[in-house]
């Protein structure tokens, strides 16, 4: 249990650490579209709840910016795939 909320804490706190670095060097737009990549793989690491988490936000333009709604949505098609590929297999 401890070390699930380690892994949580260290892989969210290290993203959240860049962007405040990002931030203070006035190089938040400039690694937008990077940072939004990062995020996606980032919760596709640390499984499925977070996935979730990450779809829910791709459908939120009054909390994400483009970049990262256009990122996120990428875990939209992957739990699509996963669906047709676990059908697919038990038909």
């Amino acid at each position: 249990m401890v070390g699930r909320a380690l892994q949580i804490g260290t892989g969210l706190g290290i993203f959240f650490l860049t962007l405040l670095l990002d931030n203070q060097r006035g190089l938040l737009q400039v690694n937008m579209r990077k940072r939004a990549v990062e995020l996606r793989e980032r919760l596709t690491k640390l499984g499925p709840t977070f996935v979730k988490v990450g779809q829910g936000l791709s459908t939120r333009p009054d909390i994400c910016p483009p970049e990262y709604l256009e990122e996120l949505a990428e875990l939209q098609v992957c739990d699509l795939m996963i669906w047709m590929i676990r059908n697919l297999i038990l038909v």
